[in-house]
């Protein structure tokens, strides 16, 4: 398998390109940051980080990542549920909360 993106790699011109698409894309898929310089602007961003390629993943973190999702979910639901605790956390973090 390792084979088949060997050529592929090796194409410095062809990566550049689909990297260009990916970026094309992350940004008309509304996957943005705000960017260091300009934190509070909504004008200014860029895309967001994200890979070309599949990254290999140790088995025992992914173990780990399945081993919490379940209560990671009921958790994140819980509380998107909670108006009262969300208007709490936010009002802290921004003006208009």
């Amino acid at each position: 398998m390792a084979t088949s993106w060997e050529s592929f790699l090796q194409d410095e011109q062809q990566l550049e390109e689909l990297a260009r698409q990916a970026v094309d894309r992350a940004l008309a898929e509304g996957v943005l940051l705000r960017t260091s310089q300009e934190p509070s602007s909504s004008d200014v961003v860029s895309y967001a980080p994200f890979t070309l390629f599949p990254s290999v993943v140790p088995s025992a973190l992914l173990e780990q990542a399945y081993a919490v999702q379940m209560d990671f979910n009921l958790l994140v639901d819980a509380v998107s549920q909670n108006a009262a605790f969300l208007e709490q956390t936010l009002s802290r973090l921004c003006s208009w909360a």
